[in-house]
């Protein structure tokens, strides 16, 4: 009837709920976001550096001092060694960095945000990582 408020589909209390938890959600989301932007700084960072340590050996190696004091070359040359174990390791380091936090932030944020308004679709194959949205007829949260 005109005039009269229709009936609320969801109760407020499950929508303050909802909003409530929908706001964490995007706050997690937001930090998640922030520490994957992060360590990408970081990984980029430690590759710089290290590379930037082996140019230095490289150029202390080419010196021509290195060439007239045996003993300088001999420490030059250990650092030129060190240097270079330091940039394979640190390449290892952003390696298993990307794949064992990067990557799995980025996968993880691509998945968290799904809503569909039927049924979870069957491509996920993530059970128990979503569930029905309490008081809505077929929507569906994942997380």
């Amino acid at each position: 009837k005109i005039g009269q408020p229709k009936k609320q589909i969801v109760p407020k209390t499950v929508e303050r709920d909802f909003e409530r938890e929908y706001g964490k959600l995007q706050q997690l989301e937001e930090q998640t976001r922030k520490l994957q932007k992060d360590m990408k700084k970081s990984t980029d960072a430690d590759l710089a550096m290290s590379k930037s340590a082996v140019k230095i050996s490289l150029d202390l190696l080419s010196n021509p001092l290195c060439e007239q004091d045996q003993d300088l070359l001999s420490m030059v040359t250990a650092l030129d060694t060190a240097m270079k174990r330091m940039d394979a390791f640190n390449q290892e380091k952003v390696n298993q960095i990307q794949k064992t936090v990067i990557e799995p932030l980025k996968k993880r944020n691509q998945l968290f945000w799904s809503w569909v308004t039927s049924e979870w679709p069957q491509s996920h194959e993530l059970p128990g990582l979503h569930s029905q949205i309490p008081g809505t007829q077929g929507l569906w949260l994942a997380w």
